[in-house]
């Protein structure tokens, strides 16, 4: 395999997301930013409280993994399944080996997804999170514009 140049991006390439100023009817907006995580999240009534305990402690999961497992951050091929691994991170060795890529490009989406099940266990009865485009939902609803 070749070596692969790493194009950095440039911080003024941010662009704003202005798909987030369209909300779900009957939906209550919440909005979580946690390092690199940033979470719009629509949900029954605001979540912003518990959707922040729920990021840190991914997050947390997932440095702790990465500080024992520093390839799991830059591979850019699959990983073995660690069968000791969190479940966040069993995810996304899963879904890395399926795309055949790194774990990395799942961390959007398996964020998205734990923070939406785990508020979904909080009491909340439909939900949508969003992280950089990756999107969980859980709606009793159709959801069509």
């Amino acid at each position: 395999m070749k070596d692969k140049k790493i194009k950095k991006i440039s911080p003024e390439s941010y662009q704003d997301r202005t798909y987030r100023q369209h909300a779900a009817e009957g939906l209550v907006s919440s909005f979580v930013s946690v390092k690199e995580t940033d979470l719009h999240i629509m949900a029954s009534r605001n979540v912003e409280p518990e959707a922040d305990d729920l990021v840190h402690q991914y997050r947390n999961q997932l440095e702790n993994y990465i500080g024992v497992h520093p390839e799991f951050l830059t591979s850019l091929v699959p990983l073995d399944v660690d069968p000791l691994a969190p479940p966040i991170v069993k995810q996304m060795l899963q879904a890395a080996r399926s795309a055949e890529v790194g774990p990395m490009a799942a961390v959007a989406g398996a964020i998205a997804e734990f923070v939406g099940k785990g508020l979904l266990g909080h009491g909340v009865d439909e939900v949508i999170v969003e992280n950089g485009g990756d999107i969980f939902m859980n709606r009793k609803q159709e959801c069509i514009s």
